[in-house]
């Protein structure tokens, strides 16, 4: 059944008048006529006759207000839904995030929620690689990590990350200086994040151990790299994380740079442009924004 004739019927119920009715639907009464007779034919029923007050509601016309009322209501809010979702303001996000945005992604997501509090953001941390692989399948719509080299995702650079020491204070004191503290790093324990949870941290540091004649021998495997830092803290040993992982330690735990060929990556905003998702470019809309305002 067409929801035009629906509108009308339950318009006309409401004012009781052709003319009014007609006003208010912005159609002319004979137009109105018409919808409410095709109507009328439809479900084999009068839904109105004309008294002296006007256009009134038969019984099948009472019987089926009701109902009609509910389906209009169901349909105009499926319209304003479908809008919004058209145009980017409601709808559901699936993001995925690193080590490296632990904290740039949940920020630029609060701030994207104050203007548009409808749109529903689950954030996901796991591996780089499997936000790669779910970005390619769809099941992730965006991925806040390293720039991937892949000919079918977007990309919008945020910011560079790099290879850091940590290590605890009392550890360091046993180096030379902090500039010879790569020759004294074969010497301590190596805490390395598990292959399986980093294989793109873990990929980067080989190759900077390789290009950097860097020879570490692991002793401890960690699933994250929290825990990896606890471990420093405890004086275990030492590890190589990202920069970025400053910002979720403590202060007994120190952080040297690494300088050198491989000791820097792009990180970003990653997409797959062959779907179509306008929530989804709504976001990125907003963060090329935020990234040009220098935010």
């Amino acid at each position: 059944m067409e929801f035009d004739l629906l509108k009308a019927f339950c318009q006309l119920a409401r004012s009781g008048n052709y003319r009014l009715a007609s006003e208010q639907l912005y159609i002319t009464q004979s137009a109105l006529t018409k919808k409410i007779q095709r109507l009328e034919s439809n479900i084999g029923a009068s839904l109105f006759s004309r008294g002296r007050n006007g256009a009134e509601l038969t019984h099948a016309g009472k019987t089926l207000l009701a109902d009609a009322q509910r389906l209009v209501d169901s349909m105009q809010a499926f319209e304003q839904l479908s809008g919004s979702v058209v145009n980017g303001t409601e709808g559901h996000l699936n993001i995925g995030f690193g080590v490296s945005t632990y904290h740039k992604a949940p920020k630029m997501i609060a701030a994207y929620k104050q203007q548009q509090p409808n749109v529903r953001i689950t954030l996901n941390d796991t591996p780089s690689k499997q936000q790669t692989d779910e970005l390619l399948s769809h099941e992730l719509d965006i991925s806040f990590n390293r720039i991937p080299c892949s000919p079918v995702l977007n990309s919008l650079t945020l910011f560079d990350d790099s290879l850091v020491i940590a290590i605890h204070k009392d550890l360091l004191k046993q180096a030379p200086s902090k500039a010879l503290i790569i020759s004294e790093l074969a010497k301590w324990p190596y805490l390395k994040l598990a292959q399986h949870r980093g294989p793109g941290l873990d990929k980067q540091i080989q190759q900077y151990c390789l290009a950097n004649n860097l020879d570490l021998s692991k002793t401890q495997e960690a699933d994250d790299i929290l825990t990896l830092l606890t471990l420093v803290s405890a004086n275990i040993g030492f590890t190589i994380v990202p920069s970025s992982a400053q910002q979720i330690s403590n202060t007994k735990v120190e952080f040297i740079a690494l300088q050198g060929e491989h000791a820097t990556w792009p990180v970003g905003l990653i997409w797959n442009g062959e779907s179509e998702n306008p929530l989804r470019d709504r976001f990125l809309e907003f963060v090329a924004k935020q990234v040009r305002s220098g935010l």
